[in-house]
């Protein structure tokens, strides 16, 4: 049980009936997201609503942005949207693996399409500079996380990502923060 629970509480939720049990469990569950979420998949959800909700993240990716941002802060707020959408994922499907594939696929079409808004010399670029080079950090984590014979899938393109990180106005931030040019 919770160590914030005390013993006479636990005690006490024990001898519940079960149809008592039941209304406060549907209660909690009803008020928190992420614990209704992550039960929904679990007990609903198998392995194609995986792949399913992975490839309507990717199509998200794609689609906002693979068009031309006007301006960098609002280029940076929805790949920050983004990212949480990631996480999210990640802390209801416990999809490790997907985690790591979207971060770098995110990555890899922000460095790609949108370096012009990555190279001006304004603030608000300059705060995308620092969250890129801080997601690949989080990204190398992530592949490392996982099972060494998965890093094979990943190293092409974050070495990809690292490279163009250390071609673009990120390399100062990139050599500040310490990342490497390749994947270790």
């Amino acid at each position: 049980m919770p160590k914030n629970i005390s013993k006479e509480l636990e005690s006490a939720i024990l001898s519940l009936t079960h149809k008592e049990k039941d209304r406060h469990l549907l209660r909690l569950i009803a008020k928190n997201d992420l614990l209704r979420e992550q039960m929904q998949f679990t007990l609903l959800e198998d392995e194609s609503d995986l792949t399913w909700r992975r490839q309507d993240l990717a199509d998200s990716i794609q689609s906002d942005f693979g068009v031309p941002y006007s301006y960098v802060g609002v280029l940076l707020k929805d790949i920050r949207k983004l990212s949480a959408q990631i996480t999210w994922h990640r802390r209801v499907t416990k999809d490790k693996y997907g985690e790591a594939e979207l971060t770098i696929a995110l990555l890899e079409i922000i460095l790609l399409h949108h370096h012009k808004q990555i190279d001006k010399h304004i603030r608000k670029a300059d705060s995308l500079r620092v969250y890129l080079v801080r997601k690949a950090i989080a990204a190398i984590k992530y592949i490392n996380a996982l099972h060494e014979d998965f890093h094979i899938d990943f190293r092409d393109r974050m070495d990809k990502v690292l490279g163009l990180l250390h071609t673009f106005e990120t390399r100062y931030h990139a050599s500040l923060l310490d990342l490497p040019e390749a994947m270790p």
